[in-house]
């Protein structure tokens, strides 16, 4: 294993298998992306040129981001060489070219100012220096570009469940505000507006049982965190 493989804690077999199944491509990329559409509303550039995916793994979601988002060039990023090569794939079915990179996310191959558009789904808390992580997105990205920001918080990532089915590096994971003073620490320039947090049953230790009798009545702790955030203009 090379040096980049200290960004980097490589998950469980059972972590490698659940994301190349289709409940995780249709339930939670594809409404990731969705939501972030959404969230980003009128603000969304219409077309662009450069599109990363930064911890691209198989690179399944390729062709829903072109066919959600229409950039000229897709460029897939991921440490792990073993996913890269099943991306390949991904990438020679996607309706534009796509362009594929081994790299650490605190260590990106790419000039500064250089993507458009950066999608970011579900990275961050497994990598353990965040803040280099994020000032590295912030330097690749173009002056008034969008970071697309999902990612699960420390509430979800310390449950038995995931502790017991998936592996993230130790003392580094953040609740929501955590990651939001992260990312506008990078420099990422966004409002209350382009956030969104939720409690979905399944982040919660018992699965929303004592939710749903009616046990609980403080407010949840925000487990999933959605950012659309900008790189302020030159």
């Amino acid at each position: 294993m090379d040096s980049t493989a200290r960004d980097w804690v490589p998950d469980t077999a059972f972590g490698r298998w659940f994301l190349s199944t289709d409940m995780w491509l249709q339930r939670v990329l594809a409404r990731a992306i969705a939501d972030l559409k959404q969230l980003a509303g009128t603000n969304a550039p219409d077309s662009f040129n450069r599109l990363m995916d930064v911890g691209c793994g198989q690179g399944r979601v390729f062709s829903l981001l072109q066919k959600t988002f229409s950039p000229r060039q897709i460029v897939g990023v991921d440490i792990d060489p073993h996913l890269l090569e099943r991306a390949a794939q991904s990438a020679r079915e996607c309706g534009c070219p796509v362009e594929l990179k081994r790299s650490s996310v605190t260590r990106l191959d790419l000039p500064d100012a250089s993507i458009d558009v950066i999608f970011c789904h579900q990275l961050i808390h497994h990598v353990a220096n965040q803040e280099g992580a994020l000032r590295e997105l912030h330097r690749v990205l173009a002056p008034g570009g969008m970071l697309l920001l999902a990612e699960s918080c420390e509430a979800f990532i310390k449950t038995w469940v995931v502790r017991l089915l998936f592996r993230h590096p130790r003392d580094v994971q953040k609740p929501a505000e955590g990651y939001l003073d992260l990312v506008r620490a990078a420099g990422f320039v966004f409002g209350d507006a382009d956030v969104r947090t939720s409690t979905p049953w399944w982040s919660l230790p018992d699965f929303g049982v004592t939710r749903r009798l009616g046990l609980v009545r403080r407010p949840p702790v925000a487990t999933e965190l959605l950012v659309v955030a900008r790189k302020a203009p030159a």
